[in-house]
């Protein structure tokens, strides 16, 4: 079994940095995600995130998305 890190790192190429979720998160600060949908881009976030079937070749953005969520509630960015 391959695991990832805590921190987001794939090699270049990865399928996953052509992920439409990957684009629309990926230029932008936590603070930024968060004023997304009028304040509620992490609840638009973990919406997102419940709609992905949780299999083996979603891991990847399931994981990215997860570690931006974890980010956030570390840094107090959200509850």
């Amino acid at each position: 079994m391959v695991g990832f890190p805590y921190f987001f790192h794939v090699p270049n190429g990865h399928k996953v940095l052509q992920h439409p979720l990957y684009l629309k998160y990926n230029t932008l600060s936590l603070e930024a995600i968060a004023q997304l949908a009028g304040g509620q881009g992490f609840k638009e976030l973990e919406n997102e995130m419940a709609l992905i079937m949780q299999t083996n070749d979603n891991m990847p953005i399931l994981w990215y998305l997860r570690t931006i969520q974890k980010t956030a509630k570390e840094l107090k960015i959200i509850e």
